[in-house]
C-alpha cells in the first residue's frame, strides 16, 4: 500500500514542481464492543485509512489530507493545497535514518480482531462477574472493549526509506452509574483474569453513598489530594505542557526557563516516545526525526523545551523529535499542522505505597477526573474545575464518592507541581503515559 501511494505522490509532485515532500500514512483494522448493562454490541472496522501530506516549493509550505487514494484524487487534493503555500523557515524535510522501524504487534490482539466471538467471550465474564460482586452497590453499567492493529509510515522524498512501525492495542474500561470507573490499555492483552476482575474489583471497592464538602467540613478550605494518573496526565498535558513547547516560548508567553527549579524536587519527568510500553510511542515522530528521551524535569530543574523541525530552525537548535500532527479543536490527526507535541509522558516513582498515601490524608480527595479542565487557563495554568469520578478520602479511608457537581477544585498547575508532597511507587499506563499517584493540595469551592 506504501510503495503504490509513495509512487502516485511522486509523479504528482514532478508534474507540479513541488521540490519536498513528506508522507503520514496509516491503517488499521478494530473490534470493538459497546457495553449497556449486561448487554455488548460489536462494531468492527477494516482498513480504515488515512494520509497526511506536507509540499514544500520555492521556500513555501503546505499541507494536504485524503482518505482516498487514487492517482486522480491525490492529484486534485494536491494541486488545490499548491494555491495555498504560505512561507516556512525550513529549508527541506529531513532525510530519516535507515532502519528507523519497530514491530509492537501482539499475537494474542491480532488473533481476537478475526474472532469476535472469543472478544465477545472475555468481555462477557467480566460483566457477569462485576454484577455478581456488585449485589446492589450500582444500578447502571457502561463499558467498551477493543482490540485493533495498525501500520504507519513517515516518509520524505529526501529519503531512501520511511520510518514505519506496526502495533496492536488493547482497551477495556467498566463505568459504574457514573460515580467511579476503571480500565486496562496497552500494546499486549491483559490476562484474562484480570479483564474478568476489572469490573468486580471496582464494584466491590465502590462507596454505597456520596458526599458533599459541607459534609466533611471542607467547603471553602485547602484540602489534601492526591492525584490520580489520569488526572495528573490531563493537567500536565493541557496546561504545564504549554510551557514547554517552543512555540510559546518563541512567541514569549512561556514563563519557563531551561535550568531553573520549576518542580518539587522529587519530580522527574521525561517524554520518552521511545518507551516500548507506550501506545503513543513511535521510531520517529511525524517528521520522520528520530524518537528520543527528553528529559523535562531532572529532581525539579527544568531541563528542555519541545521542538519541532521549524521551531528548532527558528531558536537555532534541534529538533527534539517532538513535531506531530497534533490536533486542535474539530481538526483530524491526518489534516491537522505538524505542532511541538507532549508524546509520551513518563514521570519516575516515589517512594510511598499508594495505599500509605491515602492513610495519611485527614481530610481530602482521591481525584481521577476534573470536568471541563479543557477550558482552564493554558497562559497561566490556573483552573477551577468539578470533580468527578472522584473519592472523599476521611480520616485516612475513602468513605464515599464526591457528591457530583459540589467539589469545584482550584488551583494552578505550574504551582501545583512546585507542591507535590509525595509520589507513589506505583504507576499506570495510560496508553500515552506512565504515571504514579502524587500528593498535592487544592483549594475547595
Amino acid at each position: 500500500m506504501f510503495d503504490d501511494i509513495r509512487r502516485i505522490i511522486s509523479r504528482i509532485a514532478a508534474k507540479y514542481k513541488v521540490e519536498d515532500f513528506e508522507i503520514n500514512l496509516s491503517t488499521g483494522d478494530n473490534t470493538s464492543f459497546n457495553i449497556e448493562q449486561r448487554d455488548l454490541t460489536i462494531s468492527t472496522q477494516v482498513g480504515v485509512a488515512s494520509l497526511g501530506l506536507r509540499l514544500a516549493k520555492k521556500g513555501k509550505l503546505t499541507y494536504a489530507s485524503s482518505t482516498v487514494f487514487d492517482e486522480h484524487t491525490l492529484d486534485r487534493v494536491i494541486s488545490a493545497a499548491l494555491t495555498n503555500l504560505v512561507p516556512t523557515s525550513l529549508k527541506g524535510f529531513v532525510a530519516i535514518p535507515p532502519g528507523s522501524s519497530s514491530d509492537y504487534s501482539d499475537p494474542e490482539v491480532a488473533r481476537l480482531i478475526k474472532n469476535p466471538k472469543a472478544l465477545q467471550d472475555i468481555f462477557s465474564e467480566m460483566v457477569k462477574q462485576t454484577w455478581s460482586e456488585g449485589k446492589g452497590r450500582f444500578e447502571r453499567l457502561n463499558g467498551s472493549g477493543a482490540v485493533s492493529q495498525g501500520e504507519s509510515w513517515v516518509y520524505t522524498s529526501r529519503s531512501k526509506e520511511p520510518s514505519y512501525i506496526r502495533q496492536t492495542a488493547f482497551g477495556v474500561n467498566v463505568d459504574l452509574d457514573s460515580r467511579d470507573f476503571d480500565f486496562l490499555t496497552g500494546r499486549k492483552l491483559a490476562s484474562e483474569s484480570k479483564i474478568a476482575s476489572l469490573g468486580a474489583g471496582l464494584a466491590k471497592s465502590l462507596p454505597k453513598g456520596s458526599l458533599k464538602p459541607s459534609d466533611i467540613g471542607v467547603k471553602g478550605q485547602v484540602v489534601e489530594v492526591i492525584l490520580h494518573p489520569m488526572c495528573l496526565q490531563g493537567l500536565f498535558g493541557l496546561l504545564v505542557a504549554e510551557q514547554i513547547y517552543a512555540t510559546n516560548k518563541l512567541l514569549g508567553i512561556s514563563k519557563y526557563r531551561v535550568g531553573d527549579a520549576l518542580a518539587a524536587p522529587s519530580v522527574t519527568i521525561y517524554d520518552d516516545a521511545t518507551h516500548p510500553d507506550l501506545l503513543s510511542s513511535s521510531p520517529t515522530d511525524d517528521e520522520g526525526t528520530l524518537s528520543r528521551r527528553i528529559p523535562i524535569f531532572e529532581a525539579g530543574t527544568f531541563k528542555s523545551f519541545l521542538y519541532d523541525a521549524e521551531t528548532a530552525v527558528l531558536d537555532k537548535t534541534s529538533s527534539t523529535g517532538s513535531g506531530m500532527r497534533r490536533p486542535v479543536l474539530a481538526e483530524e490527526t491526518h489534516e491537522a499542522p505538524v505542532r511541538p507535541t507532549l508524546r509520551s509522558l513518563v514521570m519516575e516513582p516515589g517512594e510511598h505505597r499508594l495505599s500509605d498515601m491515602i492513610r495519611s490524608v485527614k481530610k481530602g480527595v482521591l481525584l481521577k477526573f476534573l470536568l471541563g479542565i479543557h477550558t482552564a487557563d493554558k497562559v497561566t495554568g490556573a483552573f477551577a474545575n468539578t470533580a468527578f469520578l472522584s473519592r472523599v478520602i476521611d480520616a485516612g479511608e475513602t468513605v464515599a464518592t464526591t457528591e457530583p457537581g459540589t467539589w469545584a477544585m482550584r488551583g494552578n498547575a505550574l504551582e501545583l507541581i512546585k507542591n507535590i508532597e509525595a509520589i507513589s511507587a506505583e504507576r499506570l499506563n495510560l496508553g500515552s503515559g506512565l504515571l504514579p499517584w502524587v500528593k498535592t493540595r487544592l483549594a475547595v469551592g
